[in-house]
């Protein structure tokens, strides 16, 4: 048990230091020290973005996979990641299985403006005066080494001293731990601390259970553009990323491939998905979102008898249960009872509920899973529309108007989706193709696209079409980016 083997060695080495510097003397240099940097406002997104921020992590080991960057230096890497563009740094300061050490906590501090978290596993007030003593703006609590009255004491402590805690949850019981005991900051850990095995997709089951309004943190396994973007469907606040960092031989394009998929990406959703080969190159290509179309009298109705064989022989069941991260499940209804939608979310694992019909918001509130609501683009009235819906959907999707329910397969009043986009994240369907899409990104600037028609042949999922589709919007994504960061 690694957390065990860890735990009781810093309550060792912590025995060892309480004799060298009695507390007194610990609390008079944490006193002595300049006030804290604000870390939870260095995690918060400016007005209208809806990105995420990077805490990036002096780390020259791990229990798991050993030595990873032994002989980093660490002021040298934290100058990189403040250059770069991340918001706070996290340093280790564990010893024996990190090969982290307080001077490179006090040496960083000294070195960057941005604030500095103390990574460690700490269970004893004496800890939270050292954080504060070596000029720490920040510390962990990890719920999973405490007692909900340890956390409660730990937290009071850490923000009389002037410090604000990342409180690390791991599983649905902790989350609430977390978030009874006051945290405002919340990290949840994607990888187990006592198997060390990874659940890429714990911060999507765990979002829902913390409130709106803290700062949420994604921790763990986050090495690609692919991995941030994903977290940016789970509208959480920061990252926190070690390991990919000190291993990239290029730090600089690391960091900024990450802050791109976090804060640019523009999500995909492959929508009326029947056929095990279309979902396949969904999969193979990078889709973010599948949607699977509920609603009996659409010609792209899946029987929800049929989801599991599908999934299966498309391979998704496979690599789900291999620990890999694959795209969430979107099932589209059209007037459905909310009993019934709830039912099938539960049975089949869908991820989100797409509505496609009249629903009202009060509807919406009642569903179990966050909640993609269609609106239909058209007159002045449609940005009060879309307000309407804002404050108890996940996201809109914005489509053309039509005389009966689904997609219509032509494009709308792109220049008034723009003008609810600047304002709202949203998913942009409605006659999209590989041929146009780089024009209707560009245009409306999206949170993300939905595609239906614009990937068929002869009415069925055409993966050519597909492959085409997901590389042009790609392409688009990064160019928008690129030209942004120009005029910037």
């Amino acid at each position: 048990m690694f957390l065990e083997q860890i735990l009781a060695r810093t309550r060792l080495d912590l025995e060892e230091r309480q004799r060298l510097l009695p507390l007194e003397r610990l609390q008079e240099r944490a006193a002595a020290q300049p006030p804290a940097r604000d870390f939870a406002a260095a995690l918060q997104p400016k007005p209208g973005e809806h990105g995420l921020r990077l805490i990036a992590e002096i780390k020259r080991a791990s229990p798991s996979k050993g030595p990873l960057a032994p002989d980093l230096d660490p002021v040298a890497l934290a100058r990189t990641y403040e250059a770069a563009g991340a918001a706070a740094i996290s340093v280790l300061t564990e010893p024996h299985f990190f090969l982290g050490a307080p001077e490179h906590l006090l040496a960083v501090k000294e070195s960057v403006r941005l604030p500095v978290l103390r990574k460690d596993f700490i269970v004893d007030e004496y800890q939270v005066y050292e954080a504060r003593a070596w000029g720490a703006d920040a510390l962990l609590l990890i719920c999973a080494a405490l007692t909900v009255h340890e956390l409660e004491r730990l937290l009071r402590l850490t923000r009389q001293l002037g410090m604000e805690a990342l409180v690390e949850v791991h599983n649905p019981a902790e989350a609430r731990m977390a978030v009874t005991a006051g945290a405002r900051v919340i990290g949840v850990n994607s990888r187990d601390l006592v198997t060390f095995s990874m659940n890429p997709f714990l911060i999507r089951e765990l979002r829902r259970l913390l409130p709106a309004d803290c700062i949420v943190v994604a921790e763990s396994g986050i090495h690609t553009e692919a991995d941030a973007r994903r977290l940016r469907r789970y509208d959480v606040q920061a990252m926190l990323v070690g390991e990919s960092l000190v291993k990239a031989g290029d730090v600089r394009g690391q960091i900024k491939r990450l802050l791109y998929g976090a804060n640019h990406g523009i999500q995909v959703k492959i929508c009326g998905l029947r056929r095990p080969e279309a979902l396949r190159a969904a999969l193979e290509s990078g889709a973010d979102l599948l949607g699977l179309m509920f609603y009996p009298q659409s010609r792209r109705y899946l029987p929800p008898s049929q989801v599991r064989d599908l999934l299966s022989e498309a391979g998704y069941l496979a690599l789900a249960e291999q620990g890999q991260a694959v795209p969430d499940l979107v099932g589209v209804f059209v007037n459905e009872e909310s009993q019934r939608i709830n039912e099938l979310a539960e049975e089949l694992g869908l991820h989100f509920v797409q509505l496609h019909g009249g629903e009202s918001p009060e509807f919406c509130v009642s569903l179990q899973r966050p909640v993609i609501k269609a609106l239909p683009v058209h007159g002045p009235a449609a940005l009060e529309e879309a307000r309407r819906y804002a404050t108890v959907a996940w996201r809109l999707l914005l489509d053309t108007p039509t005389a009966s329910y689904g997609g219509s397969g032509q494009t709308h009043d792109w220049e008034l989706a723009r003008t609810i986009a600047a304002e709202l994240p949203v998913l942009l369907a409605g006659g999209l193709t590989a041929a146009n899409v780089a024009e209707a990104i560009t245009t409306v600037r999206p949170w993300g696209v939905d595609v239906s028609s614009g990937v068929e042949s002869n009415g069925e999922k055409d993966p050519g079409k597909i492959r085409a589709f997901i590389e042009a919007v790609r392409q688009s994504s990064q160019q928008l980016s690129d030209l942004q960061a120009i005029r910037q």
